[in-house]
Parts: C-alpha cells; structure tokens; sequence
C-alpha cells in the first residue's frame, strides 16, 4: 500500500511539472504586406504580433506540449509544438524549423499547404463554373466534384496515417482537431487511442465530444425509439416504422439546412429504387417551423414518413442520437439494429446495392 502511495505522490507531481507553463520564441518571416499575426495556443483565442517589414517574434509562456499556431491573411497558418526551444517560421516558404519535432511537424505541413493549393484551385475553379450556370459546363462541375471528393478521402486517409506514425508525439492533435468530422466511429475511435502521447492533449475536447456522440449510432446499436409527430400533427413513434422486418433509413434532416437539401437527389432515388423491396425512409426533421417543414417535404419530393417535434436543435433526436450537425443518419437492419451511420451520396446508394443486390 505504501508503494502505491508513494507512486500516486510522484504521479502527481510529475503531472504538475508538465502542466507547468514554459517559455516560447518564435521568429518569423511574411510577406511585407502583413502587418499582424495572430498567435493562438491550443486553438484558443490569438493574440495580435505586430509584423514590421515582413519580420516578427512572438514570446510568452504556454504549457509545455502546446500547439501554437501562427495566422496570418484569409487563415494561413504555420504551428509548433512548445518543447522549450526557440523556433522559425517563414510564410513565404511554408517552412517550419527548430527541434527535431517541429523540423518534421513542418515537413508535413509544407505538404499541406501544396495540397491546400491545388485543392483552392480546383474549388475556384468549380465555383466559376457554377456561376455560369450553363448546361454545358455541367459535366466539367461534376468531374472537378469528383476530384474534389477524392482529394479529401486521400486527405483524411494521409492524416490517419500520419497519427498512427505519431503516437509518441503530441502533433496528431493539431490535425485531429480540424478534421475529426471526417472520421467513421471506428476510425476515430481508433486515432483517439488512450495510449498516444497526444491522446489528452486539449485540443481533442472537440473529437472527444464527437466519439461520444457518435457513440450513440454506432454500427451495433440497437435504435433508440422517438415520440413526435407527423407532420398531420399526428402522434407517432419511431417504432411504429422500424423493426419490422425492412432496412430502414432514418434520416436527420431540416427544412432551413443547406447540405440537407442538397443531398435529397441521393437519398430519393434510393427510395424508389428499393422501397418496393422492402426499403424505407423516417425523416426526422429539426425543424421547429411547421409550414417550412411542410413546404420543405412536397417541393423536394419526399414521399417517406416523416416525424418531429418541432424544437429545432433541442429535438429529443439530438440527445438520442448525438447528433451535432446534419444532414445524419443511421441505416437500420430489418430488428432495428445500426449497421451504418452517416451514409451520403454515393457511399448510400453502395450499401443499398450491396444489401439488395443490385
């Protein structure tokens, strides 16, 4: 018992020493137009550096292990990691220098950047097109669409990498916390590994908070059963739809919300390409406006169930379901078990096929 003791007193103090303040030096280059950086630790709120003829330096103190970014323009931004030693950063040449550590954390952010490049070229691009608005430009929108798509899976998959390469370091952080949206439950589950030295790093709270959510839609979860209404203004339940011996897709959704609309082309072929096999939709709609949640239903065509309470975000399916942004959904088997959430596009129409057969 008094080794155990002893041992909890040195892990205490050990844990003190670490979430003790450091000092940190950062000189950097930009180009002489900028006048400012923006200097934020953990993804907290920056402080302003004067930029004098393209040079500046930033000092202070911050927890040793912290992140601290340096922003500059329209979100240009160039990190390092505080581990007691000074460090260079040059946005002109994207270029991060100092330990060991912050020389290879810049090497990958040098590459960010180059992708960060062709990707804003190819959206510019996409974006003039779409201003045309011609029928002849279509076919070009879709195959940069495309592209576009494909860039951010190769992303996501290169970030994923890049942390399970990292495990002994904190910079997994800095990545994680921008893109963890962009992760399956088991993925994230995976990359936020208790035993990375950047697991309780601060600036996961966000991924955290999004495991936990998704937690609660997990492939192998049963449903959790709602009460709402139809949009007749009829009581109705979530069971009364699943569980019946059909996949089913409960779709969460809302009148008001962008993406939302925008992906009913993808969620309404597969309705009627499979509903006579047994397929079936459950809007859940947060919306909290009867007439617009109406209105939204017979202009986009959706001939399914639908169901709410009309309390926008406060709806019971947020809580139930961790939702934290939509368009969500989680695809039922025929008890009314998960067997895939968040399903769009195309990744829908490939599990339907593979489900159906055809």
């Amino acid at each position: 018992m008094k080794k155990l003791f002893t041992f909890a007193i040195m892990a205490m103090g050990f844990m003190t020493a670490m979430a003790q303040d450091i000092a940190y030096t950062i000189n950097g280059t930009t180009a002489d137009s900028i006048k400012t950086v923006y200097v934020s630790v953990n993804g907290q709120k920056p402080a302003k550096v004067d930029v004098t003829g393209g040079k500046y330096t930033a000092k202070g103190t911050a927890p040793k292990n912290a992140i601290i970014a340096n922003i500059i323009g329209q979100g240009q931004r160039l990190a390092i990691v505080n581990d007691g030693t000074s460090a260079t950063v040059d946005f002109n040449a994207n270029s991060v220098k100092g330990s060991a550590l912050n020389n290879e954390f810049g090497t990958y952010q040098q590459e960010e950047a180059k992708f960060d490049a062709t990707y804003m070229d190819k959206y510019k691009t996409y974006m003039e097109l779409r201003k045309k608005g011609t029928d002849d430009v279509k076919p070009q929108m879709e195959a940069i669409m495309k592209e576009l798509e494909a860039m951010q899976d190769k992303q996501i998959a290169d970030i994923a990498a890049y942390c399970k390469a990292h495990k002994n370091d904190v910079t997994p952080a800095y990545y994680l916390s921008e893109v963890y949206y962009g992760f399956n439950y088991d993925e994230l589950n995976s990359l936020l590994d208790p035993q990375a030295a950047y697991y309780s790093h601060p600036m996961l709270e966000r991924a955290k908070g999004q495991l936990k959510s998704m937690e609660l839609r997990r492939p192998g979860r049963m449903f959790t059963d709602l009460s709402m209404n139809t949009p007749e203004g009829k009581p109705c339940k979530l069971s009364d739809y699943v569980a019946k011996g059909n996949y089913v897709l409960v779709d969460f959704w809302a009148s008001w919300c962008g993406p939302c609309r925008a992906e009913m082309p993808n969620v309404v072929p597969g309705y009627n390409k499979y509903h006579s096999k047994g397929f079936d939709v459950v809007g859940v709609s947060f919306d909290s406006k009867a007439d617009a949640w109406k209105n939204a239903i017979t202009t986009l065509k959706m001939p399914w169930h639908h169901m709410s309470d009309l309390k926008g975000w406060q709806c019971a399916a947020a809580k139930a379901y961790g939702i934290n942004g939509i368009p969500s959904n989680v695809l039922l088997d025929k008890e009314g078990k998960i067997i895939a959430s968040d399903l769009r596009g195309e990744d829908l129409q490939a599990k339907l096929k593979e489900l159906y057969g055809f």
